[in-house]
């Protein structure tokens, strides 16, 4: 008993831990945008206590975020060719998603997938669902027909998707793809916890 009792404390103090990244993030790309590395509207919306961080932390943030936004106009480019059906439609997963706004600026750019799907745990979904609802900016980018959920922590809209899933649990995983209509014949990308711009 006592080392199931262990075993669940240090299971909860990973997933804490694992979270905390998430907020991390954002104040080093909040960081980054405000010292003018890269562009973007919507991270201040995520953060709380916006820190200052290094030079070194902010070009660290910027390298990563310029070679996977390259990365990503390449796959996404994909879809303004045509076949005998008409366009190539797109499909993002991102595992690990956090309060990464990378859909609502691929919105603005006009660049946006048909499907976009952001998995995290459900903490963070919760918050992050709670933030779209309470704000127009990000909420307008849905249309009209999003359906949002903070107690369940998901978004549900035609092209965005926000669900829970614990990671480590692999029939989650693969009800991921019926719960948000993946389709699995679409051109895919995958985006995963240490690659998100």
């Amino acid at each position: 008993m006592a080392d199931a009792l262990t075993d669940s404390h240090i299971d909860n103090s990973n997933t804490a831990a694992v979270q905390a990244t998430n907020d991390d993030a954002s104040a080093s790309k909040l960081s980054c945008v405000k010292k003018g590395y890269m562009k973007d509207d919507y991270i201040h919306l995520f953060v709380r206590r916006p820190v200052r961080r290094s030079p070194i932390i902010n070009r660290g943030y910027f390298s990563r975020w310029a070679a996977l936004r390259k990365l990503l106009y390449q796959f996404l480019d994909v879809e303004k060719k045509t076949d005998e059906n008409g366009p190539t439609k797109m499909q993002i997963l991102s595992l690990g998603a956090g309060f990464d706004t990378t859909y609502f600026q691929l919105k603005d750019e006009g660049k946006a997938p048909h499907l976009y799907v952001e998995v995290d745990f459900k903490e963070v979904t919760s918050k992050k669902a709670a933030l779209i609802e309470t704000c127009s900016q990000l909420k307008n980018k849905l249309g009209e027909t999003a359906s949002i959920s903070r107690e369940k922590g998901e978004v549900v809209s035609a092209h965005y998707k926000l669900v829970p899933a614990d990671l480590r649990d692999v029939k989650q995983l693969n009800d991921i793809i019926t719960i948000t209509e993946m389709d699995p014949r679409m051109c895919s990308d995958l985006l995963g916890p240490r690659f998100k711009s």
